[in-house]
């Protein structure tokens, strides 16, 4: 699908920079473009039912944006909107020189939400009018079908065992949002955050007073600030998760909290 805007940004580079915008060759008219959300179904059969048995369903496919750009035409007139050699070698050793996926955003100042993808370079090819270089085109391929928002960060100090709600406005009703948190203990002991919402308790023993656990949920990642021995061993490995919506969430002894997190978009990219 090919994508419109004023700028464009992959990592460090970005379009502007180089005195250039986003662009179309196409001539019009109606485009019908895959948004990457084809979805498989898991079932099977079981005995000699000719119905099966419904297991769940995932996405099977990702999003491919195609991004063109040309020259600038208030910066640039006349042969100048052309890409010399040395300008082509300049632009194609930056942007060969990405590895992976890279936050990409397309930036439009008629869009309401502030939305990134993870984004990587498959192909570059090139437009040509009369054997001049007009234009550069990506080929590019997203991590999934979905979109991310800008981080979240959410501070609360809680009391013990008073609830405190978390809204998730994610766009993904199926999948639960895992986040980056820390947690600082006033007191030892062992430390239980409970998302009543679905009846899920993280539990760490052995914490001492003042002592923060680092919880990167997504990553499967857990450290403290303090020496911990066999702090793993501590841990009931319930990751920290949200769910849609409302969550509901409590601790059994005075802390402090941080939540980061990104929760999914599924949009349009234009």
């Amino acid at each position: 699908m090919e994508i419109f805007g004023s700028d464009f940004i992959l990592g460090t580079f970005r379009l502007s920079d180089y005195g250039m915008i986003l662009a179309s060759f196409d001539m019009g008219g109606s485009v019908e473009d895959s948004l990457g959300m084809s979805r498989s179904t898991v079932e099977a059969f079981l005995g000699d039912s000719p119905v099966p048995v419904y297991l769940g369903e995932g996405y099977t496919d990702k999003l491919r944006p195609q991004v063109t750009f040309v020259k600038n035409p208030k910066m640039y007139k006349g042969s100048k909107m052309y890409f010399s050699e040395k300008e082509c070698r300049n632009i194609f050793r930056t942007l060969t020189g990405i590895q992976g996926y890279e936050w990409m955003k397309v930036i439009n100042p008629e869009d309401e939400d502030d939305i990134w993808y993870r984004g990587k370079i498959n192909d570059v090819n090139v437009k040509r009018v009369n054997g001049m270089v007009v234009g550069i085109i990506l080929m590019m391929e997203c991590d999934s079908c979905l979109g991310w928002s800008n981080e979240t960060k959410i501070h609360l100090s809680f009391l013990a065992n008073q609830p405190i709600r978390i809204h998730s406005n994610t766009d993904d009703l199926c999948h639960y949002i895992y986040p980056h948190v820390t947690i600082k203990a006033k007191n030892p002991g062992t430390l239980r955050l409970t998302n009543h919402t679905d009846n899920y308790t993280t539990e760490i023993k052995n914490v001492k007073a003042n002592e923060e656990i680092i919880l990167d949920s997504k990553h499967e990642l857990i450290s403290s600030s303090l020496v911990h021995p066999l702090l793993l061993n501590d841990f009931n490995l319930h990751w920290v998760r949200l769910l849609p919506d409302e969550n509901e969430l409590s601790i059994n002894m005075d802390a402090v909290i941080s939540f980061v997190y990104r929760v999914p978009r599924k949009a349009v990219l234009l």
